[in-house]
This record gives C-alpha cells, sequence and structure tokens, in this order.
C-alpha cells in the first residue's frame, strides 16, 4: 500500500523546555532545546515510514532551509515530493515547563505570492489510483481557501482515496467534494455540522450527519479518545510530555491499519499509537513496542 502525505504547511517545530512556569520578566537559564521537522502532513508521513508503508511527501518547502526537511526525508525513506518556493519554511516553538505550556504557530509562507499549479503537488502521482492520499494541516495565505477541495476533486475523479484533516471554511469546502475519510476534532464537528457534540449521543449524532459528507469518519476528542464511525475507542491513560503530532500520530495509525492491514481494530491501534505519541518531546514517532503495549493494555473499543 502506497501513501501520498500532503503538507502545505511545514515547519520547524522547536520544544524549548524549562524547569518551571515563565513569571513577567524572568530569566529562564535552565533550558532544554529539541528541533525536528514538522508540520501535520509531514508527521503523517513519518509515521507511516515507521510501519513500513511506502510514503511520498510534498507540498510547499522553503528553498532558505529546505536541508533539514531533505535530511529528514532522506532518514525515514520518505520519497521528496515538495515544491521549492523562495525563502525560508516557517519555525514555530512548543514552550513546556512541567504542568504546563504553549505553542507559538506563525503563518507559513506569508510572503509567497503565487502558488504553483496544482498539478505540480502531485507529479504524477495523482494517477496511482492503489495510494492513499492525505490532506491535512493548514494552508498559507497564499492558498485559496477551496484548495483542498480542489485536491479531493481531483484525486476522487481518478478513482483514489482521499482522507482529509482540516478546519473550518477549508474544512467546509474540501469536505463539500466528498472524500473519504474525514478526521475533525469536536470543535471542528461545527464547521459542518453546526454544534459541538459533548455527550455520546451528540457524537453519535454528529457522526451521522459528517457522513453525508465522507462515508468514514473519525471524531478526536482530546485525551478521552476518539470516535469511529460513531464508536467511542477510549485512550489509554499515560504521562504526557507534549501533544505535538499525537493526531497525526492517530491519523497515521488508522490510515495504516485500515488500508494496508485490513485490521478490525485500526480504532484501538490509532488511539494507542495517539497516546505513545504524547509520552515523547517535539512530535516524535513512537516506538513500536510502546504502541503495542498500550494496544495490549489499553480499554478495548
Amino acid at each position: 500500500m502506497r501513501f501520498f502525505c500532503l503538507c502545505m504547511s511545514p515547519a520547524v517545530d522547536a520544544t524549548v523546555t524549562v524547569d518551571g512556569e515563565p513569571k513577567n520578566g524572568a530569566v529562564m537559564k535552565n533550558v532544554r532545546d529539541l528541533e525536528n521537522a514538522g508540520g501535520k502532513g509531514l508527521n503523517v508521513a513519518r509515521y507511516l515510514a515507521t510501519r513500513g508503508a511506502e510514503v511520498a511527501c510534498g507540498g510547499l518547502l522553503g528553498k532558505d532551509n529546505a536541508a533539514v526537511f531533505e535530511s529528514e526525508l532522506s532518514r525515514y525513506g520518505i520519497a521528496d515530493a515538495f515544491v521549492r518556493v523562495p525563502g525560508p519554511t516557517r519555525r514555530n516553538e512548543m514552550i513546556v515547563w512541567p504542568g504546563g505550556g504553549f505553542k507559538l504557530n506563525r503563518a507559513a509562507f506569508p510572503n509567497l505570492a503565487e502558488l504553483p499549479p496544482l498539478h505540480a503537488f502531485f507529479q504524477g502521482y495523482e494517477n496511482d489510483t492503489d495510494a492513499v492520499f492525505v490532506l491535512s494541516g493548514s494552508l498559507p495565505p497564499c492558498c485559496p481557501k477551496d484548495f483542498y477541495a480542489r485536491c479531493v476533486r481531483l484525486l476522487r475523479q481518478r478513482g483514489a482515496t482521499v482522507v482529509l484533516d482540516a478546519s473550518g471554511e477549508v474544512l467546509r469546502c474540501a469536505a463539500a467534494a466528498h472524500p473519504s475519510v474525514i478526521k475533525p476534532n469536536a470543535d471542528e464537528c461545527a464547521d459542518l455540522v453546526g454544534f459541538v457534540p459533548r455527550t455520546p449521543d451528540e457524537f453519535r449524532r454528529a457522526t451521522v450527519e459528517l457522513q453525508r459528507f465522507a462515508p468514514e469518519v473519525i471524531v478526536s476528542d482530546g485525551a478521552s479518545g476518539a470516535w469511529f464511525n460513531g464508536e467511542f475507542c477510549p485512550a489509554p491513560e499515560v504521562g504526557a510530555v507534549d501533544t505535538t503530532a499525537a493526531g497525526d500520530t492517530l491519523l497515521a495509525e488508522w490510515c495504516w491499519r485500515r488500508f494496508a492491514e485490513k485490521s478490525g481494530s485500526a480504532a484501538q491501534w490509532a488511539v494507542a499509537a495517539g497516546s505513545a505519541a504524547c509520552t515523547l518531546p517535539g512530535g516524535q514517532p513512537p516506538p513500536a513496542e510502546l504502541v503495542e503495549r498500550l494496544f495490549r493494555t489499553g480499554c478495548p473499543c
């Protein structure tokens, strides 16, 4: 099974760890830094690669610091399908301390005036009807709101499977193009069904309404777990360190189990993987041994 992950807003993700909660005017001296190439689509591709999948990752990449991403793609054996554009790829920071933290998210490619044509992002992959295409993450300011919608229509017309993870108006436009799978969180459900589900009955009702847009629906509910086509799968309890890429890891594991292995336990594997990702800093892919342990010992779905 082949996968193509589109990452229009990659980032150099930096996790900065300090000993205590920052106070106004404080100088934090014991600082630990961890950097890696990130972005939702790249996070999905990286985890799929650790599972042994054949993966390509494309989107936009700034020429000024492309080497950071090229090294990461090479390290995991991910085919490089990125379109290079002038300038740097953005840098985001996650500031964490025991018991708290916050994240600084910058806009991607704010100075890019013109977007390359749609076909440039797939470079012939759009004719691979056996591949699963994952469109995930925010769009840079230069992208029209219907960019993912146009991608969905292009790929679905060729018979491909398309997985969508977006929010806001971008989600509304792309969902109307009828992808194969959508993965909103509870708050993002309001963009499509007009309410935020809170109770089991509301999650099931939201799922029914969401299936007007896609036959398979995943609704993530934070640390509690996730709903898969209206069935809840609770997440195992873990000592969370950093939630970066947890949702991307959940989605990647589900895609691997659902499409590559045809597993009936895809939901339980997915929440185990998402929970495992929370135990590592910087959005690193969790080791397979940890995911399997949480799958074996976690609550059954």
